[in-house]
């Protein structure tokens, strides 16, 4: 028994096929797997989304509206301009939404399922509002990913044009130098 160490206390042993229960207070730490993962801050989700704001005041784009949402989907920030129209923010809401949502662009959701694939991009969407996950494939929604690969947040951009929008939110990821996807503005 020297090899083995106790912990004391638990209920669930996670291992093997499924995670099984049980009654007994010693548990082998071998069986038991722990899963963590890496957590976008609400600092940095601001920083993210201020960055993109400066930037679209930088090159004089119009008003535009950001959300930055967490690994999980979870919108942390949420900042609009005053000049932006009342659906513009869920515009924003929505092509972060559609990044975290698949793990991929906004930008390359669009250019995958149109115009020959518009039934599966519509079932998507619509799926994703019955279970409140707003899904819009416009450009503007960037997937952000640490040095590792890791997904650690998506930030959605509108209100400009879709161009300008996927050019601020690509600018919003980076400030946290995040690698973000796509990796560069079509803007130059």
């Amino acid at each position: 028994m020297s090899s083995m160490r106790v912990l004391r206390f638990c209920s669930i042993v996670v291992g093997g096929n499924k995670p099984r229960f049980v009654h007994a207070s010693t548990i082998e730490s071998q069986t038991l797997s722990i899963v963590s993962r890496k957590q976008l801050t609400l600092d940095a989700a601001d920083v993210m989304a201020q960055a993109a704001i400066n930037e679209a005041r930088s090159r004089d784009f119009k008003d535009i509206s950001v959300a930055v949402m967490d690994a999980t989907g979870r919108e942390l920030v949420a900042k609009t301009q005053p000049g932006c129209p009342l659906l513009v923010p869920h515009l924003a809401k929505a092509k972060a939404g559609a990044a975290i949502g698949t793990h991929s662009n906004a930008r390359a959701l669009k250019d995958k399922y149109l115009p020959d694939r518009l039934a599966q991009l519509l079932s998507m969407t619509t799926v994703g509002e019955q279970h409140g996950v707003p899904f819009i494939a416009v450009p503007g929604g960037v997937l952000c990913r640490d040095a590792f690969g890791d997904i650690i947040a998506a930030i959605g951009v509108s209100g400009a044009s879709a161009d300008e929008d996927e050019h601020c939110a690509i600018i919003g990821g980076k400030a946290m130098g995040f690698q973000t996807e796509p990796a560069e503005s079509v803007l130059r």
